[in-house]
């Protein structure tokens, strides 16, 4: 059986390791896979994911309890997105939950398998307290030979159409549909695109592949690797470790206490995120982008303001959408709100004046495309609102 990776190979793709596994990390020059995301259609091999599954009556109880997320409110062919926390209230990771009629699954992209087999496995020990009264099957999907791939870009969902049909097109966001070919086909994204994430047996996966690059080539399509998720991460800002782990981990500090539902019964570091949310924190993250000509900034350069220091620069990159250097910035709390003037960046090429600004960065395609009114490839429709 061929896999995924014997595609990448064949083709002679640049290999990267993700999440302890080995995935693409380019297949072109970054600019092009970002062109892609941005303007057309990108596909990617996402097989980094760890998928485990969490089956039984009692498995809703159990992944309550791991998730900041109410899994309560999802259903049968729905999904969500949800941060695991530490005992501490700090950010582990993130993962999306799928519902079946039989159980769940947990996807990650930053927590290994093993990882979240052990955090269920010590959350078993509480089966008592979380009236847990048959214990839910749990199970790595890589013993069935899972993985995932992911269509991106504002007409992903045109692709997607021919594939597997218009029902694709109205798939709700964190929703998802099982096809005849044995796959879920997940509505997801964290770029501001249209993105869909098809999971299941690598042998599926592989002729999927093979199909969408056939049908994707008049879309203008690219294979690509994670790499290009160095610059739609900063554009479009959300949970990624490489990001933030090395500067914070505080949910408040970071800004991502959306995804935590503090009213929903007890979860694994929920005293603690409680006690963080309740003070006042002394940083917060913020979008800071230079307000005059800049060669270059980079994470660790210090922020001034009046001449004191008041934060450091988290990550930072030039966007081809801005023609800008952008940048995350964790600064003290009283600057930390968009659109103030009068900062001063110190890199190693000089002082930079810059300003703070809201995230996103950018304003995406993918928000002026409707499935509806607009066509990349039928000459009667607009591409888009524009």
């Amino acid at each position: 059986m061929m896999l995924l990776s014997d595609v990448h190979y064949n083709n002679n793709a640049k290999m990267g390791v993700y999440n302890n596994r080995t995935v693409p990390s380019a297949y072109h020059d970054i600019l092009e896979e970002y062109k892609a995301i941005r303007e057309n259609v990108l596909l990617v091999d996402y097989s980094h994911m760890s998928i485990v599954s969490v089956m039984g009556d009692d498995a809703w109880s159990l992944i309550n309890y791991i998730a900041s997320a109410d899994i309560s409110i999802i259903r049968d062919e729905q999904g969500i997105y949800s941060l695991m926390l530490n005992e501490d209230g700090t950010i582990l990771g993130d993962i999306y939950t799928l519902c079946t009629s039989e159980g769940y699954y947990i996807l990650s992209e930053n927590i290994s398998v093993q990882n979240i087999i052990d955090i269920l496995n010590s959350a078993l020990e509480k089966s008592e307290e979380l009236d847990i009264q048959e214990v839910p099957q749990i199970k790595s999907m890589d013993v069935d030979d899972w993985g995932v791939i992911m269509l991106e870009g504002p007409y992903s969902w045109e692709v997607m159409a021919e594939v597997y049909g218009f029902d694709v097109i109205g798939l709700p966001y964190h929703e998802y549909m099982s096809t005849d070919d044995g796959l879920m086909v997940f509505r997801c994204g964290k770029h501001g695109e249209f993105a869909y994430k098809m999971i299941g047996p690598q042998r599926s996966l592989v002729e999927l592949w093979h199909k969408l690059q056939e049908v994707g080539e008049k879309y203008l399509l690219k294979t690509g690797g994670l790499d290009y998720q160095k610059m739609v991460r900063m554009e479009n800002t959300g949970w990624d470790e490489s990001l933030f782990a090395n500067y914070s981990r505080n949910p408040v500090e970071l800004q991502m206490q959306w995804a935590i539902q503090y009213d929903k019964e007890d979860f694994i570091g929920k005293a603690a995120v409680e006690q963080l949310s309740l003070q006042t924190a002394e940083r917060k993250v913020v979008g800071v982008i230079p307000t005059e000509e800049c060669a270059c900034l980079n994470a660790n350069d210090k922020i001034f303001a009046n001449g004191q220091e008041i934060g450091v620069v988290i990550n930072a990159v030039f966007s081809p959408a801005l023609q800008s250097y952008i940048a995350i910035a964790l600064i003290c709390r009283e600057f930390a709100l968009s659109d103030i003037n009068g900062f001063t960046i110190s890199t190693a090429q000089g002082d930079v004046a810059a300003k703070t600004q809201s995230m996103p960065f950018i304003y995406n395609l993918s928000l002026l495309v409707n499935p509806t009114a607009h066509s990349y490839v039928d000459v009667t429709k607009a591409k888009n609102a524009l």
